[in-house]
């Protein structure tokens, strides 16, 4: 059963839970097994209560442990069907396996579950069976499992395995978003280290060098000569020039 199911594996996947049918489950598949060997209960008493003599009873004995060993065989066949039954959780999906010797294996990828609908009667929470019902995107059933054993905690290992796919997805998407945005952050911090390590070397701006009265009113006079001043602004000009010494 399990080993079957790990053979479909594949790398880096791994089963999370797994469970089966309820064996209450098998009852209808096998009914016509019980009704037989049911009968042949019946027959049993019916020789030991009337002890019929003679051919009737070795009629009725063979009879009787015919349908004794076909029922027994039939309920046993379909409890071994049961038993070969794998219906796993995967950190990828949910596999259902079934077959004794024909195996059938269908499986649903988690992140393409919508939802799953989960009922229970009152027998099924008194000894832990339901009907899940596992539904797609487009609100298709993806799957159903009647009277699954364990099924609460089958839906709430499903949900949360999905979750977590979902989650390393989110995480897959937004990390080289953080990783750009680190990295512009770290070129930003460095590019102002570097302009304030410059700042701080650089050597200071030279005073301005201030011109001699000499300088300036020879200044004053190559204006006047050039005609851009008049000789009035001239001697203002110089008269001022003078005062400051």
């Amino acid at each position: 059963m399990a080993r079957y199911t790990d053979s479909l594996l594949m790398d880096g996947e791994h089963v999370v839970y797994r469970t089966r049918q309820h064996p209450l489950g098998r009852i209808a598949a096998a009914r016509w097994g019980i009704l037989m060997v049911g009968i042949a209960i019946a027959a049993l008493l019916a020789i030991v209560i009337f002890n019929p003599g003679g051919t009737a009873r070795d009629l009725l004995g063979w009879i009787t442990l015919g349908l004794l060993v076909l029922g027994a065989a039939n309920i046993v066949w379909v409890y071994l069907h049961w038993w070969a039954e794998d219906y796993a959780i995967t950190n990828r999906r949910v596999l259902k396996v079934e077959g004794l010797f024909t195996k059938r294996a269908a499986d649903s990828a988690l992140e393409k579950i919508n939802d799953a609908i989960l009922e229970q009667s009152v027998f099924g929470r008194m000894f832990d069976w339901g009907n899940l019902r596992i539904l797609t995107a487009a609100e298709e059933v993806a799957d159903d499992y009647h009277m699954l054993h364990h099924a609460p905690t089958f839906k709430k290992t499903m949900m949360l395995a999905k979750q977590d796919i979902e989650d390393e997805l989110a995480r897959r998407i937004t990390a080289p978003l953080e990783a750009l945005n680190a990295r512009d952050v770290e070129q930003d911090r460095k590019a102002a280290e570097a302009l304030a390590s410059a700042r701080a070397v650089a050597p200071p701006a030279p005073a301005p060098v201030q011109k001699t009265t000499e300088e300036k009113l020879r200044e004053l006079a190559a204006l006047r000569d050039a005609g851009l001043i008049t000789p009035e602004d001239y001697e203002a000009k110089k008269t001022t020039i003078l005062a400051t010494m």
